[in-house]
């Protein structure tokens, strides 16, 4: 399922938003939710949909679309009173109408120490199902992450689109996101599997809990591809998003052009 949230500004005086919002936007989805069903919630939080002891909060969302904007220093300034988003997750069209009276009519706060914005959401509305084959192709509207350890390195290092591993590891990692929700476990085929990138990467870091002693950052990309893999596993990338960390704002796509 897939939601448009149209937001409007409350504030009256200048709205200025820190360019990393998408760790305030997460906790907002999660209260939200947790406003509706406290126990499942709870259950998402902390545990999810696991497989092979690793945990997939199978949901996650755009980047803010504002239709005005300026950009000064780490700050975003609306020049107007709307703007909008993704809302995407895997559950089916049954909980399309809970997921809609969850959020419309919602009020939320996304800022930091310094500077904050309110909102509310003055519209919520499901997009329809679109059509899935072997061959698409993607654009990312939040940046895509992945990660791995190379050459027995201690920590995982951020991989850039153009790395050998980036393709089996995202499409690895979305099989396991499809045998956790589905308890289906699909072959894939990597001599027919096809990645290509078609625009220039464009490399974004998220600060996560920004100005705080946990403050952390998240490096993604951000760019067009096309991809060549079984249906079924390229619906639950695009519903869940492609690579990691999708819950906290990254790997959400629409089709590309």
């Amino acid at each position: 399922m897939r939601f448009k949230l149209t937001l409007e500004v409350l504030d009256n005086k200048k709205a200025l938003l820190p360019l990393n919002y998408q760790y305030e936007l997460s906790s907002w989805i999660y209260k939200v939710i947790d406003l509706g069903d406290a126990g499942f919630s709870e259950w998402l939080h902390s545990h999810g949909y696991t497989n092979e002891k690793k945990q997939f909060r199978l949901f996650t969302f755009s980047h803010l679309n504002v239709f005005k904007k300026e950009i000064i220093g780490d700050r975003l300034l609306f020049k107007t009173k709307t703007c909008d988003f993704i809302l995407s997750t895997l559950p089916d069209e049954t909980l399309q109408h809970f997921i809609c009276g969850l959020f419309r009519d919602r009020q939320l706060m996304l800022g930091d120490r310094i500077t904050q914005v309110r909102f509310h959401v003055q519209n919520i509305e499901a997009l329809p199902e679109i059509a899935f084959a072997e061959s698409m192709k993607f654009r990312s509207i939040s940046p895509i992450l992945v990660s791995a350890k190379i050459d027995e390195s201690r920590y995982a290092q951020y991989l850039r689109p153009d790395h050998e591993a980036y393709f089996s590891i995202m499409l690895n990692n979305c099989k396991k996101k499809h045998l956790a929700f589905y308890n289906e476990d699909i072959d894939i085929d990597f001599d027919r599997a096809e990645f290509t990138v078609l625009t220039t990467p464009k490399m974004k870091g998220i600060s996560i809990k920004s100005h705080t002693e946990k403050e952390s950052k998240l490096i993604g990309y951000n760019y067009t591809f096309s991809i060549k893999a079984p249906p079924r596993l390229i619906r639950t990338a695009y519903y869940t998003g492609f690579g990691e960390k999708n819950s906290q704002g990254f790997g959400c796509v629409e089709v590309g052009n």
